[in-house]
């Protein structure tokens, strides 16, 4: 643990940038500077019974030395401390000025953090009030309390300094007119001592078409704020081939995983195989549908008697602040929460120490966001976690595809071969980072730390065999055959067995079945059903705000009632097989949908009946062409009058016959034209067939 502080240190001293040169400045970075920072974090920081590490102490030095600076350091590295401690020693030195060296301080200290995402800047907050402070998160919640008439109250109270010591703020709030009035304010401007970008990378990520306002932080900056205020920008995924380079503490063990599709097994059933270990579990999903049907499929499978809605939560932009603040919260405080299904905003700097085990399903767009995603696992130096990637064959072949294309081509080759050139099969292209860590074959660990320049160099390349790393990752593991006991006590979070779906013999559509087509339209009613059985129970039931909405109305339960369609005569006909489901609502709705199911049932009638009458007509029709043909036929074929005398000499006689048009169904292709005998005309509708004698 000392060699990997020193080598982060090293890069550390290496990499980080003054972007201003400023003179004549009190110092805090001499070995008076960094006693006397550590003396005020054993006396104030009483949880933090080790100190600072040792790779904290001079980054904290450069920022109470009011100089600029870009911190570049792992997941889990502690980086909010940066921005928390200098709060805590200016508080410190006002309150004891006797104890410490005459540094200077201010009054009533504030910090700015602007934050990517609400869940950032909540769990700020949150971690905030562990040392004591008090922040805010300037948000469009925030302002909901204070709109109309009392944003201003709002502005005087954060330039008074009195009231927050840190203000959590995003891109697009700090570019707003009330935040140039609270900038230029002299109170605030002489109180404030730092101002930070947390997830800095996305500044360039995000800013050209995302998010705009990011690429503004810049100029706010040069524009707005004071020379005597420092600005920190932290970040923990840079890319390797700019200026900087990123120091990315390997998490643990890392497992590439494909996922396997099994004829009637649910698609998402290879996540219960890492959930029934019992470890608290994030789920990292890239879309908001997705993480619906995860949380639907979870909710399938816990046993009766264990509570759902204790047992796993959301986390996306749909669910409001309050649920979210409290999620990140009972992740650490309530022992019975397992599983997080999160969209992206979870993974920017979210701080939770008990996640022991980080799923992505599918993976992200980049290789930054995620190894981001594989941070929120680990937090615990005393745990061995696992960051798992759940990715289709498809990806991987796209990768492949990639990977193949990036080689130098061969011309002795393509001589030999007749491949044409093809362009790749996907759009847009893949990342070529993402597709060389997919592919890699020989250890993830080491491709990581190779693209993120990680110390020691050559040393942290190697496989993890012969880098000699606590934990192997999933490429290392079965080639060296190491294994590690994941599973906790298997009673604390039971899931129930997956049960393969009987594939569904397809029944010939007939009186008593319904036909594919009249299947799937007689779903798609009863779909419809379900939500407004969930519109008229979820609104008046608080407890039922997060079931999801299949359970208002189940899958086997429309499934049964599409195989009973046309047998289903009476109403209790259809409460007999309710009652087989345990509907919760049989006895509310039975009656509204059974007089559904009555008129579906008169339209499906309505429309066989003129489907059939369709059938005959195109039946008689075919019918009456057919004569028609046989009777022109035998009249091209009749022999000449025998009274016809027609000289030898004399051009034979052509007797052209053009039978009368015909009515053809209108969903009949047309055809062509008579071109003027019968024979011409047969031809236009293929070979005849001769009967048989």
């Amino acid at each position: 643990m000392i060699a990997q502080a020193d080598a982060r240190l090293r890069v550390f001293k290496r990499y980080h940038i003054h972007l201003r040169n400023m003179a004549n400045r009190p110092c805090w970075t001499d070995s008076l500077g960094a006693d006397t920072l550590k003396q005020i974090v054993s006396r104030r920081v009483l949880q933090w019974t080790n100190g600072l590490h040792d790779y904290q102490v001079e980054p904290l030095q450069i920022v109470l030395d009011q100089q600029d600076l870009l911190f570049i350091s792992g997941t889990g590295c502690g980086k909010s401390a940066f921005f928390i401690i200098p709060i805590v020693v200016h508080q410190e030195i006002l309150a004891h000025p006797n104890l410490y060296p005459a540094f200077p301080v201010k009054k009533n200290p504030v910090v700015i953090v602007v934050t990517p995402t609400k869940g950032l800047a909540n769990s700020i907050i949150y971690e905030l009030q562990k040392f004591g402070l008090s922040g805010i998160s300037y948000c469009h919640e925030t302002l909901s309390t204070y709109y109309p008439d009392r944003l201003h109250v709002l502005v005087d109270l954060i330039c008074a300094c009195q009231t927050w010591q840190l203000i959590c703020v995003d891109p697009e709030h700090l570019a707003s007119p009330e935040w140039r009035k609270i900038i230029q304010h002299d109170t605030f401007k002489l109180n404030l001592i730092l101002f930070c970008i947390d997830e800095a990378h996305l500044i360039k990520k995000w800013g050209p078409a995302f998010r705009p306002a990011f690429e503004n932080i810049g100029s706010f900056i040069r524009g707005y704020l004071p020379l005597t205020t420092s600005t920190l920008a932290l970040t923990a995924t840079c890319d390797p081939d700019k200026s900087t380079r990123a120091l990315c503490e390997s998490l643990g063990l890392i497992i590439l995983d494909i996922a396997k599709r099994t004829p009637g097994v649910p698609k998402y059933a290879q996540i219960l195989d890492y959930l029934r270990c019992g470890r608290k579990t994030v789920i990292h999903v890239n879309t908001i549908p997705i993480a619906y049907e995860i949380y639907e499929f979870l909710w399938n499978h816990i046993p009766k008697g264990h509570s759902p809605l204790r047992r796993m939560r959301m986390y996306h932009a749909l669910c409001t602040d309050e649920y979210n603040r409290t999620t990140f919260q009972l992740i650490d405080s309530d022992s019975e929460l397992q599983v997080v299904i999160a969209t992206v905003g979870f993974s920017q700097g979210i701080n939770c120490k008990s996640i022991e085990d980080s799923i992505s399903w599918g993976f992200p767009s980049s290789l930054d966001e995620f190894w981001q995603a594989k941070g929120r696992a680990g937090r615990d130096p005393t745990v061995t976690c696992r960051g798992i990637g759940i990715v289709t064959p498809n990806l991987m072949k796209m990768a492949q595809e990639v990977v193949a294309a990036l080689k130098p081509h061969d011309p002795a080759a393509s001589k030999n071969t007749n491949l044409k050139k093809t362009k790749l099969s996907y759009e847009p292209a893949m990342e070529e980072n993402k597709a060389l860590f997919l592919t890699e074959q020989k250890c993830r660990t080491g491709f990581l730390n190779r693209y993120y320049g990680n110390p020691p160099q050559g040393l942290s390349e190697l496989d993890c065999e012969s880098a000699g790393r606590t934990v192997y990752c999933d490429l290392c593991s079965q080639r060296y055959n190491v294994h590690y006991p994941f599973s906790h006590t298997p009673t604390r979070f039971p899931w129930t067995d997956v049960v393969a779906r009987p594939t569904r013999t397809k029944k010939r559509k007939s009186k008593i079945n319904l036909g594919t087509d009249e299947r799937k339209q007689m779903r798609i009613w009863l779909v419809s059903f379900r939500e407004l059985v969930w519109n008229q129970f979820e609104q008046y039931d608080p407890t039922l705000c997060n079931h999801p909405i299949p359970w208002f109305f189940p899958d086997p339960i429309i499934d049964a009632i599409l195989d009973n369609f046309l047998i289903i005569q009476t109403l209790d006909d259809l409460v007999s097989l309710l009652s087989q489901h345990d509907w919760k609502y049989t006895d509310q709705k039975s009656e509204s949908l059974y007089r559904l199911l009555s008129d579906f049932q008169v339209q499906l009638c309505k429309q066989r009946k003129e489907e059939e009458e369709e059938r005959e007509e195109r039946k008689k029709t075919r019918k009456k062409d057919k004569q028609i043909v046989v009777e022109y036929d035998e009249e091209s074929r009749a022999p000449s009058p025998t009274d016809s005398h027609i000289s030898s000499s004399s051009e034979s006689a052509v007797k052209t016959i053009i039978p009368p048009a015909t009515t053809r169904h209108s969903s009949w292709k047309s055809k062509p034209q008579p071109q003027g005998t019968v024979a011409d005309w047969m031809a236009s509708y293929g070979p005849q067939r001769n009967k048989r004698r």
